[in-house]
């Protein structure tokens, strides 16, 4: 198939149909599939996809979900206490982040991804550097989607800075 043909392909066809595409042969349960990673390019999907599933089940880990309660909003209150006024837990947030291809500018700063603010469901997603941080270190780019997360929680930014939040997941949600 030309690639014309496979990127309008791609955008229109659900992205799990498309998973299941283009993983061919591997069995892969429906429901493992992310509808929230709405990427163009199938193999950053597929990337952003691993992530959000390594994400996850490091979140199932009391350790990891001390996160919850060590960060506040803006208004000082935990991140805990925003998922317990949506009675929601914290995967169930974290299915509910949707995550899109960032602009050509944002992904010329070196960001990997970044919401577009406190309490922002919307996660901008830098694919090509992404899906290369998967491929070199899953575990931060895990971290990259937990931290992304949190801002989805209502955690500000500067203070506390990117990348305190980052080591933070990271020893909290291990490496």
């Amino acid at each position: 198939m030309q690639r014309r043909k496979v990127r309008r392909w791609a955008q229109l066809c659900p992205p799990a149909i498309m998973a299941a595409a283009v993983l061919g042969g591997f069995a892969v349960q429906a429901q493992e599939l992310p509808t929230n990673a709405r990427l163009r390019e199938p193999a950053e999907w597929m990337a952003l996809a691993q992530a959000l599933r390594g994400a996850a089940r490091r979140l199932t880990r009391d350790e990891c979900q001390g996160l919850l309660d060590e960060f506040t909003d803006i208004s000082s209150q935990p991140l805990r206490a925003a998922l317990e006024a949506q009675a929601m837990d914290v995967k169930e947030n974290l299915d509910r982040v949707l995550f899109y291809d960032a602009s050509a500018d944002a992904c010329q700063e070196q960001m990997l991804a970044g919401a577009t603010g406190a309490g922002s469901r919307v996660i901008r997603v830098c694919g090509r550097r992404f899906a290369r941080t998967v491929t070199e270190s899953s575990s931060h780019a895990e971290a990259i989607v937990i931290h992304e997360m949190l801002h989805s929680l209502g955690l500000g930014e500067n203070p506390p800075a990117s990348d305190y939040i980052t080591s933070r997941v990271m020893e909290r949600c291990g490496n």
